[in-house]
């Protein structure tokens, strides 16, 4: 049977030279969110989370932004060894 486990972990946006410090994701009311000016401040650093955390087994499930920070919640099968 497989289970799930979950991990949150928080992410802060570094400082980008050319970005001046501006928010690159950009969320409405409806908490939508949308990347603004890849092209001037590049999204390397967030790959690389992505990649290294795939590597380890873990699914990004759901991601929000809040001031400068990026919550990620993953997930991870589980095998317990018994099949339903």
């Amino acid at each position: 049977m497989t289970q799930w486990e979950y991990e949150i972990t928080v992410h802060e946006f570094p400082e980008f030279p050319q970005g001046g410090g501006e928010k690159i994701i950009k969320c409405d009311q409806t908490g939508q969110c949308f990347v603004h000016d890849t092209s001037r401040v590049g999204l390397g650093w967030l790959e690389t989370i992505f990649s290294e955390r795939g590597k380890e087994g873990w699914e990004l499930v759901q991601s929000g932004y809040h001031h400068r920070e990026l919550l990620c919640i993953w997930k991870k099968r589980r095998e317990t060894g018994k099949e339903s």
